[in-house]
């Protein structure tokens, strides 16, 4: 018995023609970080394959390569920074590098070279999220030298909007200060992959901008944080065991609960360790049979129990729903006092991931 992340392939479809509709004549980066934001990665860029997506997005490398030794297709992009003995690896295996210094290109290059091959960058550029990239113009200044490197393909350039969905004028800045430099590198360079608009970038700017080729979508792609999108997740978990309470007793650790006589409550085999914070005992409510019950005692590392005393013709193995497709992932999140990144990114690997 296991607990199960169910994946609807219906909702996601959905969620990528709406992306498609709403982007025009560009084209998707699939954002599949931190295991697909903890949704599964192979399996979601898989289905994305079958729906058209060709091009994703990762964190590091050991990322890139599960994808590739997985027979995902298409172009993959490591958005953060590579250590130098992880570089010949990644230019072996066709990856594309994120890139935010002369010194960086420069290594890439002379490994390329050394391997015989040539590596597919993208300028990573700084317009105010202050964390990587290029400094606007220390690029521009510096653009030549790139050009000069020989084992180096240039192919995109992008940034990343740190507001986009709480600061217009910020936002609007940035994508200005993100074009001029894209109109003065193109003078020289032409790339293949120019992106800018992340899901909120996506949802609220699409329509006003006219030089980029490219989004790169996460939450609003698995159906969150956008109301014209499907959730795409159901998170369950099975009854292992029943207790009935014929006193008051305490419930889990630290006895924060204290059961009154005649309480049958059952054991839900899903804790912290796989995603579920503590900070939710005693208020996460789930759904058994339809019904709602209450989690009980403070929630263990691999185990919860909840209340189950109205509950009849209940069994051992029955799944427990904590969230399903009507978005109450969004209500989890805020009792939690967290973001649904932090919810379904904290997912963990012995959750059974199941397209259906």
């Amino acid at each position: 018995m296991k607990a199960r992340l169910y994946i609807s392939r219906e909702n996601l479809k959905y969620n990528i023609e709406y992306i498609k509709k709403k982007i025009k004549n560009r084209k998707i980066i699939a954002m599949v970080k931190a295991n697909a934001y903890g949704v599964g990665d192979v399996i979601i860029a898989k289905e994305l394959n079958l729906l058209g997506i060709n091009c994703f997005g990762v964190a590091n490398l050991d990322e890139a390569l599960r994808l590739r030794k997985n027979k995902v297709k298409g172009m993959i992009l490591v958005t953060s920074v590579l250590s130098l003995d992880e570089i010949k690896e990644a230019i072996e295996n066709n990856i594309s590098l994120s890139v935010s210094d002369f010194d960086n290109i420069k290594y890439i290059n002379e490994v390329a070279k050394k391997t015989g091959k040539t590596a597919s960058i993208h300028i990573k550029i700084d317009t105010g999220m202050t964390r990587l990239g290029f400094k606007i113009d220390n690029v521009i200044v510096n653009f030549n030298k790139f050009m000069e490197l020989e084992n180096i393909n240039i192919e995109g350039i992008y940034t990343h909007l740190s507001c986009a969905d709480s600061d217009k004028e910020y936002t609007y800045g940035q994508i200005k200060e993100f074009k001029k430099v894209v109109k003065e590198l193109s003078k020289i360079q032409k790339f293949k992959y120019i992106h800018i608009l992340n899901s909120n970038g996506t949802e609220l700017y699409s329509d006003n901008l006219d030089f980029d080729t490219h989004v790169r979508v996460g939450l609003i792609m698995y159906g969150y944080g956008n109301e014209n999108t499907k959730p795409i997740l159901k998170l369950t978990a099975p009854i292992i065991h029943i207790n009935y309470v014929d006193k008051y007793v305490k419930v889990g650790y630290g006895g924060t609960y204290i059961a009154k006589p005649n309480t049958k409550v059952a054991v839900v085999k899903l804790g912290y360790a796989d995603g579920i914070p503590r900070i939710l005992s005693n208020k996460l409510e789930v759904n058994l049979n339809n019904d709602k019950c209450k989690q009980i005692g403070n929630i263990c590392m691999d185990m919860m129990m909840i209340d189950v005393t109205n509950e009849k013709n209940i069994k051992i193995g029955d799944e427990v729903v904590f969230w399903d497709y009507n978005n109450n992932l969004e209500d989890i999140a805020k009792l939690s006092n967290r973001i649904v990144y932090e919810v379904i990114s904290s997912l963990g690997n012995r959750i059974e991931r199941i397209i259906e």
